[in-house]
């Protein structure tokens, strides 16, 4: 059993008490060790984390979350108690906002994911486990924490609004409320838990309890998680989880642009670390994007190639304690897109200097050079400016 009063407990540090990088990987393994250790004392099954590229779900490209991991387990059914997991998770659906630095991300690509799926039964133990965690181990105070819920699902919150909780009630769109999980017939209802952050009326979102119910509205299982870094954040008084993802550890938060640069940085060095290279293919594809968007902001923001090798490297040693060299395979292929780049600038700057020669400049033209930029693999927010420049 684990002795909580002996480790170095979250709710030890002040609000006002940031962590600092060399606190970032030691309060990661605090976080992990309470989570599974709570759970597997309540008789959960803990569940080794799944590989990042999932190996039967055909539903997903990355492993989004521990259900994707569990979907094998779910379809069986699940004994009580169930099962619980610390899993890795890469989500890649903001990829087009890698070429606007006036955006910067409130989430990460690569984050961790604290969950349990538990018996359908256990729908009162999930909600009691949820709540002692939360504010008996993590000592989080009931009044800073908010519930988002749909109001028919008062028997989600309503135990946990008993204990001091403040509810919102149909706040949001009815998707807010509900999920899918790529199974047929599968789908899920749920709470949403918020944590103050900033001492005001100020909340950001932490994480879920799910009733994972058939088409008929019978109960599967019920899912709990939140993410590790979100948790973190949230607890210390930092703004985003950026703050204290491992990047962090090693590379200081800056506020602005750095944002969004290490964001795509650590999502891209994951996706080689775990064997994967740009071509066709779901995953190879989702890399040459990141590619070729992290090409993009280190040009705008004038960050050197070697920082990019060395940034990579380093975070790819403290997340997975090795550095395979995904700094350097990185850099070698925003290397060889940046070179396909130069060459499509010179076409560029010759056909418009063969036809202005000619007087034959304008959309016919325009739409050549464009053409052309798509058949070089060239990014869209590449071709435009190329041809604005070219143009000029």
């Amino acid at each position: 059993m684990i002795n909580y009063e002996s480790k170095q407990n979250p709710q030890d540090f002040s609000r006002d008490t940031r962590l600092s990088p060399a606190d970032i990987p030691t309060q990661h393994a605090f976080i992990r060790e309470l989570f599974l250790t709570f759970y597997s004392e309540q008789g959960y099954i803990v569940a080794p984390p799944s590989p990042l590229l999932p190996e039967e779900d055909t539903s997903v490209i990355f492993t989004g979350a521990t259900i994707t991991a569990l979907k094998g387990q779910l379809q069986e059914g699940i004994k009580s108690p169930g099962y619980c997991m610390v899993q890795k998770c890469l989500r890649v659906k903001r990829l087009e906002q890698m070429y606007d630095l006036s955006i910067y991300p409130d989430w990460t690509h690569y984050f961790t994911m604290c969950g349990i799926l538990a018996a359908p039964e256990r729908r009162e133990e999930v909600i009691d486990e949820t709540y002692q965690l939360l504010t008996q181990l993590l000592g989080l105070a009931p009044q800073n924490i908010l519930i988002r819920a749909f109001s028919q699902d008062h028997d989600l919150f309503g135990p946990l609004q008993m204990r001091g909780i403040t509810v919102q009630e149909n706040t949001e769109p009815m998707t807010y409320y509900r999920w899918t999980y790529g199974i047929p017939n599968i789908c899920g209802r749920g709470i949403t838990f918020l944590l103050r952050h900033d001492g005001q009326d100020n909340y950001r979102e932490l994480g879920n309890i799910i009733s994972v119910e058939d088409s008929d509205a019978t109960v599967r299982a019920y899912e709990f998680g939140f993410g590790l870094e979100s948790l973190l954040s949230k607890m210390h008084g930092h703004k985003k989880p950026m703050e204290v993802n491992m990047i962090s550890a090693v590379v200081p938060y800056r506020e602005g642009p750095q944002e969004t640069f290490l964001d795509t940085l650590v999502a891209t060095v994951v996706i080689y670390h775990h064997g994967v290279e740009p071509g066709r293919g779901k995953e190879k594809h989702v890399l040459k994007k990141l590619v070729k968007g992290l090409s993009y902001i280190r040009r705008k923001m004038e960050i050197s190639i070697e920082q990019i090798r060395e940034q990579g490297n380093l975070f790819e040693k403290a997340e997975f304690g090795e550095a395979s060299g995904s700094g350097d395979k990185l850099v070698a292929d925003v290397r060889e897109y940046e070179g396909r780049l130069t060459k499509y600038v010179d076409y560029a700057k010759n056909q418009v200097h063969a036809h202005r020669l000619r007087g034959q400049m304008g959309q016919y033209l325009v739409d050549k050079l464009k053409r052309e930029g798509e058949n070089l693999g060239i990014t869209p927010a590449d071709v435009e400016e190329v041809v604005v420049l070219v143009l000029q």
